[in-house]
């Protein structure tokens, strides 16, 4: 017969899930297009999305399978595989293969939902197909010639890095 799981260890597993489903939407590249921002809202307690000035391209992500809980609260970290990042006003800064880049998020809850209520680093982080589709679709859509081809160059450089997953 099956024992019930303590309420901690439940609560545990859905603020991981929480965290994981943010991740992936991002990674996906969701948080590139502001259509997309409704399938975060369920995720998070605040009401529209970030601005961002910046985006961290990434190879991959892995949530820690522990959150830890502090006063009600629980911090998740999650582990990024760094590619580089991309800034509009300097295009793509490619970073050292295999650089790795940690973010904290922390999840609250409010009456019985639990949501991210804030993370210490709160860019864009897609992966390098989403971002090269992201790219691709800037590139006709922008007027700014100069800004054209920050897109241009920072396109090449991504096309040119490896994302393998297992990518040292």
């Amino acid at each position: 017969m099956p024992t019930a799981r303590p309420q901690e260890d439940i609560t545990g597993v859905q603020v991981r899930e929480i965290v994981s489903k943010y991740c992936r939407l991002d990674y996906e590249g969701a948080r590139l297009d502001p259509q997309m921002w409704s399938k975060f809202q369920p995720l998070v307690w605040w009401t529209k999305a970030p601005e961002a000035s910046k985006i961290n391209v990434i190879a991959r992500y892995t949530v820690d399978p522990e959150p830890v809980e502090n006063h009600g609260k629980f911090s998740v970290t999650v582990h990024y595989r760094l590619l580089g990042t991309f800034d509009p006003t300097l295009g793509y800064i490619r970073e050292p293969e295999g650089a790795n880049q940690d973010v904290y998020y922390s999840v609250t809850q409010e009456n019985t939902e639990w949501r991210i209520a804030d993370s210490d680093n709160n860019l864009p982080h897609p992966s390098r197909a989403a971002m090269i589709k992201w790219l691709t679709a800037q590139i006709p859509a922008t007027q700014d010639e100069t800004l054209k081809g920050r897109y241009q160059g920072a396109l090449e450089h991504i096309q040119q890095q490896s994302a393998s997953p297992f990518a040292k």
